[in-house]
């Protein structure tokens, strides 16, 4: 069964990667068969070869000075729902772009992600070239 602390260490751990820019740490917390979903628009990516090329393609190297926060909002037996907030400075344009979004994270007995959606705007908006 899901528990917040469960659920907090693994966001936690999640954020820690991105703001360190590690797809190893990243990729880490993901079961092999995972999906992910970027958006509810954009291909469903599955497993961690899709997942690498994404977290390398759209976020590594291109991202800096990054901030990230976030807050549980509920958790079941099945998922949690957490709402996360990031700001960072987006190399190509020297912009600082801000976040607020929407996860849900389904983990497995092992603590490893099996399927994580995540719902978001940014202002200004992130370049379409960043997507999946």
């Amino acid at each position: 069964m899901l528990t917040e602390a469960r659920l907090k260490r693994w966001l936690d751990a999640y954020g820690q990667g991105w703001v360190t820019q590690s797809p190893e740490t990243t990729l880490s917390l993901f079961a092999p068969d995972a999906t992910y979903m970027y958006t509810p628009f954009h291909r469903l990516m599955r497993g961690h070869d899709d997942i690498r090329q994404y977290v390398e393609r759209g976020a590594v190297g291109l991202q800096e000075d990054i901030h990230f926060a976030c807050e549980i909002l509920a958790v079941t037996e099945a998922f949690g729902i957490a709402r996360w907030k990031a700001d960072l400075i987006w190399k190509e344009t020297g912009e600082r772009l801000r976040f607020d979004g929407i996860y849900q994270v389904f983990l497995n007995e092992q603590d490893l992600c099996t399927e994580f959606n995540e719902w978001w705007h940014s202002v200004p908006p992130l370049p379409e070239a960043n997507a999946p």
